[in-house]
């Protein structure tokens, strides 16, 4: 079964950007993250260009309309 990743495209874009830190002298790479208190519990965030939901479940206070940020959490561990 063939590697569902590209790995040549990854190294490629991997280089790009490795190269692109070195040019531009500091090596750091800035990500930023909002996030804005609806009602609640109840939160909206964004990182870049996606949007995400959260919300606690009814036993902390909430109404359970999107993941936790403890899922959120983990499943960005599990990546």
């Amino acid at each position: 079964m063939p590697n569902r990743i590209d790995l040549l495209k990854m190294r490629k874009a991997y280089l790009e950007g490795y190269t692109r830190r070195k040019e531009s002298g500091n090596g750091k790479v800035t990500l930023r993250a909002t996030a804005k208190l609806v009602k609640d519990t109840f939160l909206q965030g964004r990182i870049g260009r996606f949007h995400f939901d959260c919300d606690e479940p009814p036993s902390r206070g909430g109404d359970d309309k999107a993941p936790s940020p403890l899922e959120y959490f983990l499943i960005g561990a599990a990546f």
